[in-house]
């Protein structure tokens, strides 16, 4: 295959792959916008609520009790099924897609290895070839960290979410407490309501602790996006760079260079796949921890709603 012929070959996969990159951005711009909404939905829905229990004068209206349970588990459910959705799909695609990317880079670089007699032109055509699927790669990281970052950014709304829910319910406990500390001597069974109330603003707290300890590790995340966004930058710099020495230059380089330079990029790729399966691990492990926010979350309700059902 001559030059000309290589160069014509990667044109005509650059445009599908671009149009395959935008409309994945497409798609999750749109999910972002729904998710958006959705919070903004659930805020208005809290304020008034808030506003009713304001009314209540510190009573606790068995009717808003409910209304919060119901906010709750919606919002646990809606959380379930984005976890279910095309996100872990996808990081999962891009990820594969790169361990084949690289296989086929080291079964290039073995034929290349076991061909010391070439002509320079081949030797050229090979280059800008991986440099094209270096490229290609780059491209398919930088949706991969976006992907990563917009996952981020939802668990944090989530946790922000799940603490002011808890901080609510921890005022109309303690508001109910009051109420009934005011009404004089408690008998037996106010005692044993009051018990349980105090189990609740107990756990309360050690719910509130474990979000705190979810927010640090989302920030730890964002640091590490934030890193592999400079990674990608200083390696989009570096590729430009070399194609403006391959325009530049009208002798080839030499094939040990080449050679080199191949292995090199080889390595990087390597590096953003190790990468990836680590950020794959941390969000793992957050979405963990966040599910045992959740079940902390259902103990509460459940408090709560033994509560409301006192006489």
């Amino acid at each position: 295959m001559s030059s000309g012929d290589a160069r014509s070959g990667r044109q005509d996969e650059a445009p599908s792959a671009a149009s395959a990159l935008c409309g994945l951005y497409h798609e999750a711009g749109q999910q972002l916008q729904l998710l958006k909404d959705q919070l903004a939905a659930r805020d208005a829905l809290i304020a008034s609520l808030r506003t009713r229990l304001a009314a209540l004068e510190g009573h606790t209206a068995p009717s808003l009790v409910d209304a919060l349970l119901d906010q709750v588990e919606r919002f646990r459910e809606q959380l379930r099924r984005q976890e279910d959705g095309a996100s872990e799909s996808q990081l999962r695609q891009e990820v594969e897609r790169l361990t084949e990317c690289l296989e086929e880079k080291e079964r290039e670089m073995q034929q290349l290895m076991s061909q010391p007699q070439h002509e320079q032109e081949k030797e050229v055509v090979l280059l800008r070839r991986s440099v094209v699927e270096k490229e290609k790669a780059r491209a398919a990281s930088d949706i991969l960290c976006r992907s990563l970052t917009d996952e981020t950014h939802q668990l944090r709304r989530t946790l922000a979410a799940t603490a002011h829910m808890c901080q609510h319910l921890a005022k109309c406990l303690d508001e109910r407490q009051r109420v009934q500390g005011d009404a004089g001597e408690k008998s037996p069974a106010e005692l044993e309501h009051t018990s349980r109330d105090t189990s609740g603003q107990s756990v309360i707290k050690k719910l509130q602790e474990e979000n705190r300890l979810l927010k640090q590790k989302v920030i730890h995340v964002e640091d590490l996006n934030a890193k592999w966004q400079r990674y990608d930058a200083s390696r989009d710099e570096y590729v430009k760079g070399l194609h403006a020495q391959l325009k530049r230059r009208q002798v080839p380089l030499e094939p040990e260079l080449m050679k080199k330079e191949i292995s090199r990029l080889n390595r990087q790729l390597e590096e953003k796949i190790s990468d990836c399966a680590e950020a794959k691990q941390e969000l793992a492990a957050v979405k963990m921890a966040r599910d045992t926010a959740l079940e902390r979350v259902q103990m509460l309700e459940q408090q709560v709603s033994s509560g409301s059902e006192q006489p």
